[in-house]
């Protein structure tokens, strides 16, 4: 095949995402295909082992770091990656070891292997061990290594995830030669104290901070609302304060209260806060700290306040009767992150959110085990075109009915209906060669190797 740098044909995007293409056609594309083929190639979720050596070795290191990204061909192959020369992969590979956009599966995650994360411990790079010390998925043995890092920097980035420090790294830090690093690990690690002025106040809420009584009242009563609405989270303010706060001008401030754990259900429905789905929400770290506790978990899951229920929805190891109840809550965020973060989220609960989400986290929905497939042939004539477009999801459905789908009015539906197997040949070479369905065409399992060769031939 002859090496086109220009636009790519949707064709061979397309190929290079056909999980049925042959090997020896990846290897083309590899070989001479466009930047953007390539980075599909990267992104494939099944890799045959020569094409994974194609990709490790290129000279591209924008392909390479491609690789870094896909989480979904497992820690051995990414973990090729941990002695990339490239620095920018070094760092990549790291960085995208988060699994929080992922839905949740019932196999264990583990980014890297336990090799790989040694290695990149000992990087040259600064930045490198850095990232490695952020992660919360960095091993405990893996953390304590670089509790005796040669920069303290490094040494300063893991108490970030202080809580997930052993006892030998916690007093490593907290005896570290470097003086910043020490009054770091003092303010993170050590047990309660008093703190008398806001310059030695941490920059975040600390569950080791007590607010002097002269601190925590010029806090409650700034001038300014952020402040007080930091202040009416401070886990140690006094409870009158905390009653001052609640009938506080500023609906920031009402709300912050609002979200304390030592309320009591009557004392949060005396505030008069607003909290909606369309705003910004983080789960609060007192629920996802209590995750295992039952008693904390049924508390928050059944609360009327929406941002308990929502940062209860993010724990895994929730009972199935809060799970349904959840799942049937009439809050749309408390919904999401049920279907996003449970490893057991009911099918009903995937499709309703599949319907009614556009995001990141749609795909993985659509993959879960749990997603309802069966049935959902009854789509096919809907009025919504995104519920016709997850009626090839069936595997029941018929061919004519998938042939049908390839003629709708909706692109989605059509190139739904273009990459399905049981689309008839005839109709699937039409799409082919149809701009607009052509690279889901070319996904399409059931297309024949000989029409493969054709593309790159073109």
């Amino acid at each position: 095949m002859r090496d086109v740098r220009g636009a790519s044909d949707p064709r061979l995007i397309g190929l290079a995402r056909n999980q049925a293409a042959p090997l020896q056609i990846l290897l083309r594309l590899l070989e001479a295909g466009p930047d953007d083929v390539r980075r599909a190639l990267a992104a494939r979720t099944t890799m045959p082992e020569r094409l994974v050596d194609g990709i490790v070795r290129h000279r591209d290191r924008g392909l390479r770091r491609a690789l870094t990204w896909n989480l979904s061909v497992g820690p051995q192959v990414r973990s090729r990656l941990a002695a990339d020369p490239d620095l920018g992969v070094r760092v990549n590979l790291v960085e995208h070891c988060n699994y929080r956009y992922q839905v949740s599966t019932l196999e264990p995650r583990t980014p890297l292997t336990i090799e790989a994360y040694e290695l990149l411990a000992a990087d040259p790079e600064r930045v490198v061990r850095e990232e490695v010390a952020l992660q919360p998925y960095t091993p405990s043995h893996v953390r304590d290594l670089l509790a005796a890092d040669p920069d303290p920097g490094v040494r300063r980035h893991l108490l970030d995830v202080g809580s997930e420090l052993s006892e030998a790294a916690r007093a490593a830090l907290l005896s570290d030669p470097d003086p910043g690093v020490r009054r770091a690990a003092a303010q993170c690690l050590e047990p309660a104290k008093i703190v008398e002025s806001e310059s030695d106040l941490p920059r975040w809420i600390s569950k080791g901070t007590i607010l002097a009584r002269p601190l925590a009242e010029r806090l409650a009563r700034d001038g300014d609302a952020g402040t007080r609405a930091r202040a009416a989270a401070e886990p140690s303010l006094p409870a009158d304060l905390v009653a001052e706060l609640a009938a506080d001008p500023d609906p920031e401030v009402r709300l912050a209260v609002s979200r304390r754990p030592d309320l009591t259900e009557e004392q949060r429905a005396a505030i008069d806060y607003t909290d909606t789905p369309d705003r910004n929400f983080h789960p609060l770290d007192w629920v996802t700290d209590a995750c295992g506790d039952a008693a904390v978990m049924r508390r928050c899951a059944t609360s009327a306040h929406p941002a308990l229920r929502r940062s209860a929805a993010h724990c895994p190891h929730l009972p199935p009767d809060l799970v349904q109840a959840l799942a049937g809550d009439d809050d749309f965020l408390v919904r999401l992150f049920l279907a996003e973060n449970h490893p057991d989220p009911p099918g009903a609960l995937l499709l309703r959110t599949v319907l009614e989400f556009e995001g990141y986290s749609q795909a993985k929905m659509l993959h879960h085990p749990n997603f309802p497939r069966a049935g959902l042939r009854r789509f096919a004539t809907s009025s919504d075109p995104r519920e016709r477009a997850l009626a090839t999801m069936d595997p029941h459905i018929p061919p004519r009915t998938v042939e049908a789908l390839g003629y709708d009015p909706d692109l989605a539906v059509r190139r739904s209906a273009a990459v399905d197997a049981r689309l008839p040949a005839p109709r699937l070479l039409q799409m082919l060669a149809d701009d607009e369905t052509a690279e889901a065409a070319a996904r399409n399992p059931a297309l024949p190797v000989e029409v493969m060769e054709e593309i790159l031939g073109r």
